[in-house]
């Protein structure tokens, strides 16, 4: 099975600003040609399989199109939704608790913001969405595609590699990265591609 992950285009939200699962809208309208393009280079001539995104507009809207683009199916699933940041939703990163953010950075996976979940916390969900789609895949020539975000996608790259959690987290993933994996029948993945630029 291939899985290819991208990270949603650019949100409407000002920069600096920890917006987490809050549900904020596209900057401006998609150009989609060149994330259509990769996608059929990285797939060849296979068809999609099917696409699948968290419930937030900047993720469900690209995959609904997508969908539409290459006529499969469109399946949404909470589980893929950013990570949750709780009070911290929707403020400033220089107006966050210096030393909660201190206490975050010494214990990365396990640390959670007020009301928040933890990196483990989303390592979690995303895993057992992964594990429900591998045990419905019925051909190893699959291809799904996630519109995702870049939390969710850098954590479960790690677990997917078999990587310690936090291993993928420092590594870039731009608005439209598109990263590509491929899942052996065994379940060990190797990795193909990490941020190609699609320019949505």
């Amino acid at each position: 099975m291939d899985l290819i992950l991208v990270r949603h285009p650019q949100p409407d939200v000002a920069s600096g600003v920890c917006y987490g699962q809050t549900d904020v809208p596209l900057i401006q309208p998609i150009q989609h040609g060149t994330l259509v393009a990769r996608i059929r280079g990285a797939i060849g001539d296979r068809p999609l399989t099917a696409v699948h995104s968290s419930h937030l507009t900047r993720a469900r809207i690209p995959a609904n199109w997508l969908s539409s683009m290459f006529h499969a199916p469109h399946h949404i699933d909470t589980r893929l939704a950013e990570m949750h940041f709780g009070e911290w939703e929707m403020r400033g990163w220089d107006e966050i608790d210096r030393n909660a953010l201190d206490a975050w950075a010494q214990n990365v996976a396990g640390f959670a913001p007020p009301g928040g979940e933890s990196a483990r916390d989303v390592v979690v969900r995303v895993d057992a969405w992964a594990r429900e789609l591998r045990s419905q895949v019925s051909d190893n020539d699959e291809v799904h595609v996630v519109i995702g975000h870049a939390g969710p996608i850098r954590l479960h790259m790690a677990t997917a590699l078999r990587l310690p959690t936090t291993t993928c987290l420092p590594w870039a993933l731009d608005f439209g990265g598109i990263c590509h994996l491929h899942i052996a029948d065994d379940g060990n993945a190797r990795l193909i591609h990490w941020n190609v630029q699609t320019n949505v």
